[in-house]
């Protein structure tokens, strides 16, 4: 039904999944603070979402535009290295205001559809 299954609702939906596997990711790095051996699992909450919109990155239309970098995609040596825990605290905090964001506007949407549906607003 296209009610539930229009692109910002799925957008929102996606994005909650990328979040929660970015708090994973980080739960994992915290998790092996003290092995040596762990290397940091990143996550580019911004890459994920795109790759869940299904978009390969950015559209040129006109030959003026802006041409994407090649290499932004690459994930920095720094981001693999070892694990700071205020790096990933600092993390944790972002990836958490992101998915309130996210799933508060998922909630706004379905408290719209329950008020266009009843005729009455909560």
């Amino acid at each position: 039904m296209k009610i539930f299954n229009n692109p910002s609702g799925v957008l929102l939906k996606r994005s909650l999944d990328v979040l929660m596997r970015h708090h994973r990711n980080i739960s994992e790095n915290v998790a092996n603070l003290n092995n040596p051996d762990y290397k940091r699992k990143p996550t580019r909450f911004l890459d994920e979402l795109s790759t869940a919109q299904g978009r390969k990155g950015l559209k040129v239309t006109n030959s003026r535009h802006i041409r994407p970098d090649p290499w932004e995609k690459m994930i920095p040596e720094s981001e693999r290295g070892k694990v700071s825990i205020t790096r990933e605290m600092s993390d944790l905090a972002q990836n958490q205001i992101r998915y309130d964001f996210s799933a508060r506007m998922l909630r706004r949407k379905f408290e719209g559809l329950t008020s266009a549906i009843t005729g009455r607003v909560r």
